[in-house]
């Protein structure tokens, strides 16, 4: 009998183990997540700052004016579209490799 209750016992804390692990592995997702989002805000904020110099000063309030405005514009959200399609249609492989080349320089 006390053979089985050592069992139940053991794996209880297996189970234990195992569902700390799966925290932290969610945990590293996220955060992992978290960095890609981030670096792509970054990026992208640089273009838009790198082509727009007088935005540097804008408030977030200015950024949202200025995009809803542009988005009024005839032709931005068909391009936002095709800009759009584009990138879905293109293959991961590329995607990695832009992002590889970006690391290394």
């Amino acid at each position: 009998m006390k053979n089985i209750e050592e069992k139940i016992l053991m794996t209880e804390e297996e189970i234990k183990q195992l569902q700390n692990k799966r925290k932290k592995l969610i945990s590293q997702q996220k955060q992992e997540e978290r960095k890609k989002r981030d670096r792509r805000l970054y990026e992208k904020g640089a273009v838009f700052e790198s082509i727009i110099k007088e935005s540097i000063s804008f408030s977030k309030d200015d950024y949202s004016q200025l995009l809803i405005y542009a988005k009024s514009l005839n032709g931005f959200m068909q391009k936002v579209s095709e800009l759009s399609k584009k990138a879905t249609e293109k293959p991961m492989s590329e995607e990695v490799k832009t992002e590889e080349t970006k690391s290394e320089g």
